[in-house]
């Protein structure tokens, strides 16, 4: 479910009007006028209109006293008080002079509303006019979006253009006012009234953090050509000095490109220079290949825990350069990726460094057709691994496969046979690997599984049973005399017990001789076909030790896994009665009856705009508890313009809150009032960072302050913001 912030200012009227231009709704010059008035007195060709005076045309219509009117020209000329009333306009004024063919107007003081791409403006002027070009030209001038006799924010001018076409409006010599106080004052501001983009200052940010001291961003958006715009972000901090952030962004046949940078020459330490660069591209030649890349760079490894603004990015240790080309015909697909990293930190030693591929090229072959019903295919992966003082050199790996899958609506069967053939070409190997080594293996696995269903009720829904097994086999070979480039080991969950690898990557190829066997239940509801619970378990058996690990030293009996089960995992969703979901995962050791991993996720979503989550997450290791955490959030409002936010995630076994949130939104009609507080654990650990959150915005003009919507997405599982 996504919940966004409209629920609470759901109570808001709707705009009156539908403005359309002009030129749209002239039918015929023909087209004649209807006039009514008390006393109508025509003269040279011009008709007097006296008294209770009503003209209609296309729709447009004017409500006076009195009134003259040419009907050569189209021309309707008032001295007194009007109300106009047109395709998307309301005038109050004093003093005017129409085109009625042209749908122009000129008025003395006028109060007005307008309707703006769907967008209400409203308030006064002295003067007020509609262009030949389809603009609204002010003078003395207010506007705002809240209805009309809201005084709740509006902007003061000498000066207001408002260009429906291009979407923008101007005020020169303005004021901001929010609540009657003026908050700003500016020599020239262009805002949106349209969701097209234009040139000109964005809302400013207001910030403040421990590390950085009070913030103000002041941004200014450059739309350079339809295809090529830029943003560029000054940030004056309290603390550190003025940091320039720059946002490139370019559209070419190839796809979207975006160049990021940050640069700073920070006070807090001696004016050292500090900077931080990011590109990204995602785009497409034709309907075979494809391209990507992300490539990012920082100056020092303090950056991100001085600078930014969440937990992640201070944690950040390696930063990706990255490009690839993909093609991807069907049957045949294939990559090219050059990948590097920048260690933020240069105290992390070689060893635990990430190797870089330089290049890697993958590739996938299927046969287009079955033979006697057999899948063919065929995996290759040519790899050159590169990293300072170590072992390098290049892989090659080729595993082609055979598959014979049966599926029928109550089972299925489908057996496997793969062969993986894999060549090391070494260089600086040293004393531990052989300079050139090769290795052979087959695969044998076969999966099979069972569908029951039973009826529940008559409404047509049903409870599956599912059992499912998998053997899987592959004979033992020493591999410690082969280098550590990219393999791990796989956490161990459900999917783990249908994989062939229980290491990712292609340096180790586990033996094996197992069976594993799962069960799984669903209910599945006939009025909607929603699936409302998904109950699965499993465990492997093991018919011999298991001697391959991650270790480039001979097997022994310490490293041989000897256990004859593995542990068992479950895992478990569920969407209950009263809005409650709950998901649920769990690895337990029966050796020993401890969980060794545990996650618990309940949420409650019973309207928009209304979230409770409840998480536990434990990870035991050894019978030691390395991580146990609490994680709650909230979002619920207090009447019908209020609403409170929070969340809260705990390490149990540290005894340290890892993050604390606080956040209050006031909504109404045409503005909202938001504020967070926030503390979140930084510098590795050791401290914690305390930022603060204030955001007003003003509907239809632009928000003015720090990004709260963003903040509370990442914190809240659930929360999406329409403001941004």
């Amino acid at each position: 479910m996504l919940v966004s912030t409209g629920a609470i200012a759901a109570q808001c009227p709707a705009p009156a009007y539908t403005y359309q231009t002009g030129n749209a709704v002239i039918a015929s010059p023909d087209t004649p006028v209807e006039a009514e008035a008390d006393r109508i007195v025509s003269d040279k060709g011009v008709v007097s209109l006296e008294g209770n005076t009503t003209i209609d045309y296309l729709g447009r219509q004017i409500f006076a006293e009195n009134a003259k009117y040419t009907p050569d020209s189209g021309e309707v000329l008032i001295d007194g008080s009007l109300r106009f009333r047109g395709q998307g306009i309301l005038l109050d004024s004093e003093n005017a002079r129409f085109d009625l063919r042209h749908n122009l107007f000129e008025t003395g003081q006028s109060i007005y509303e307008i309707d703006l791409n769907g967008n209400r403006a409203t308030g006064s002027a002295t003067g007020m006019a509609r262009t030949l070009e389809g603009k609204f030209e002010l003078n003395g001038a207010t506007y705002s979006t809240c209805p009309p006799g809201d005084k709740s924010w509006y902007i003061r001018a000498d000066s207001i253009s408002l260009d429906p076409e291009e979407g923008i409006g101007t005020a020169k010599k303005l004021t901001l006012n929010f609540k009657g106080v003026p908050i700003m004052a500016i020599p020239a501001f262009s805002f949106p009234i349209s969701p097209k983009r234009k040139t000109g200052f964005l809302a400013p940010i207001f910030a403040r953090s421990d590390n950085t001291g009070f913030e103000l961003h002041i941004p200014w958006y450059w739309n350079i050509r339809p295809n090529i715009d830029a943003t560029f972000i000054p940030r004056v901090m309290s603390k550190r000095g003025t940091q320039l952030r720059t946002e490139l962004r370019y559209l070419s046949t190839q796809g979207i490109w975006t160049l990021d940078n940050e640069y700073l020459n920070d006070s807090e330490l001696n004016y050292t220079r500090r900077a931080f660069t990011q590109l990204n591209h995602a785009g497409r030649f034709d309907r075979y290949w494809s391209s990507r890349i992300k490539a990012s760079r920082v100056s020092d490894k303090d950056y991100f825990l001085d600078l930014g603004n969440s937990l992640e990015l201070a944690s950040i240790t390696h930063l990706e350069q990255r490009a690839d080309l993909i093609f991807d015909n069907g049957p045949v697909t294939g990559l090219a990726r050059l990948q590097s990293f920048q260690t933020v930190d240069a105290a992390i030693v070689a060893d635990e460094r990430p190797y870089r591929r330089l290049p890697q090229l993958t590739a996938r072959v299927e046969a287009p057709q079955k033979l006697l019903g057999i899948k063919a295919l065929a995996d290759a992966e040519f790899v050159f691994f590169d990293r300072t003082d170590s072992t390098i050199g290049s892989r090659i790996d080729i595993q082609p496969r055979l598959t014979l899958p049966v599926q029928r609506d109550a089972w299925f069967f489908k057996p496997s046979w793969s062969h993986r053939f894999t060549y090391y070409n070494l260089t600086n190997s040293g004393e531990n690997f052989d300079s050139a080594s090769s290795r052979n293996l087959d695969t044998l696995s076969i999966d099979g599984g069972l569908f029951f269903d039973r009826a529940l009720g008559n409404s047509g829904s049903i409870q599956t049973l599912e059992p499912r097994a998998f053997y899987l086999r592959v004979p033992y070979q020493d591999q410690s005399d082969i280098p550590l480039f990219d393999s791990s080991a796989f956490d161990f969950n459900i999917s783990q017990l249908f994989r062939e690898n229980r290491f990712s990557g292609s340096d180790r190829v586990a033996d094996a001789n197992q069976l594993s066997l799962a069960l799984t239940s669903r209910f599945i509801n006939g009025l909607d076909g929603r699936e409302t619970l998904r109950a699965s378990m499993g465990q492997i058996f093991y018919f011999n030790d298991r001697r391959v690990s991650l270790s480039t030293e001979s097997p022994t009996t310490a490293t041989t896994d000897t256990r004859d089960t593995s542990d068992f995992v479950g895992e478990l969703s569920a969407e209950f009665k009263n809005d409650w979901r709950g998901k649920s995962s769990i690895q337990w050791n029966p050796d020993d009856s401890s969980t060794v991993r545990g996650s618990l996720q309940l949420s409650y979503r019973p309207a928009d705009g209304r979230i409770i989550n409840l998480g536990h997450r434990v990870v035991h290791n050894n019978q030691n508890t390395n991580t146990e955490q609490l994680d709650m959030s909230v979002l619920w409002p207090i009447g019908d313009s209020w609403r409170i936010a929070g969340r809260w995630n705990y390490s149990l076994d540290d005894d340290v809150s890892i993050e604390s949130l606080v956040g209050l939104e006031y909504d109404s009609c045409c503005w909202a009032l938001r504020f967070a507080a926030r503390r979140y654990i930084s510098d590795e650990g050791r401290d914690h960072e305390n930022n603060l959150y204030l955001q007003l915005v003003l509907k239809g003009l632009a928000p003015v302050g720090q990004n709260y919507g963003a903040l509370l997405e990442n914190a809240i599982l659930g929360y999406r913001d329409e403001y941004q």
